[in-house]
């Protein structure tokens, strides 16, 4: 029997050359754990932002017909408001929607919610993966219970304003992780990539190729 021993030179990320980081930056982008990893981070950051919610993503970041990113699942309304009032929660991303509701106009929302219920359901987009939370649609079902229920002098103006509210911030708010999306995939940066390679204990051959040991 003959035992074969070979030797390889393997070098840390910030040691290759520039086109040896390019080749192993690419690796990087074309891994596979990196749309779990990024349905990881922004479903997490949902869960902060609407943590009474349970929402959810479907994307397909492809560059081809039909791709985006929407955000579906069942939305809790006092979320919503919880969101466009305490930005120190939010940040800056639903700061233009604060004023939009006046107090008196949340609370006949709130009012409202005792016969219809906090939660609605932000639709799933069964054929893509694109937007489609323009299609959110409760106003008429409120609007029908509360007549049945006999409110009155029902604000229906208000109600299609909740509606309109919702779809605007969840519209916003997907187009926002896509081009999160976009970068996270097609884009990487040598600190980045150097943080990773460090955090894992990733090494390369001369050229840029992933060692595996």
């Amino acid at each position: 029997m003959e035992v074969v021993t070979r030797e390889y030179k393997v070098y840390n990320f910030s040691e290759l050359s520039e086109d040896a980081k390019e080749k192993a930056k690419q690796w990087y982008l074309d891994d596979d754990f990196r749309p779990q990893e990024f349905e990881n981070i922004y479903t997490e950051d949902l869960h902060y932002l609407f943590n009474n919610s349970d929402l959810k993503m479907q994307f397909s970041l492809s560059y081809c017909q039909g791709d985006g990113l929407n955000i579906y699942g069942k939305l809790d309304l006092m979320d919503v408001f919880a969101a466009i009032r305490d930005t120190d929660h939010s940040g800056e991303q639903f700061k233009q929607y604060k004023d939009l509701f006046s107090e008196h106009e949340q609370k006949t929302i709130e009012a409202y919610m005792e016969a219809c219920g906090r939660e609605i359901e932000l639709p799933y987009n069964r054929y893509y993966c694109y937007c489609v939370d323009d299609r959110v649609d409760f106003a008429d079902e409120w609007i029908e219970i509360l007549e049945y229920c006999r409110y009155k002098n029902i604000q229906i103006d208000t109600i299609r304003k909740m509606e309109k509210l919702v779809g605007m911030m969840f519209e916003n708010l997907s187009a926002t992780y896509e081009k999160y999306g976009y970068d996270y995939f097609y884009n990487a940066d040598d600190e980045v990539v150097n943080e990773a390679c460090e955090a894992n204990g990733w090494r390369f051959l001369e050229d840029g190729t992933f060692f595996a040991e």
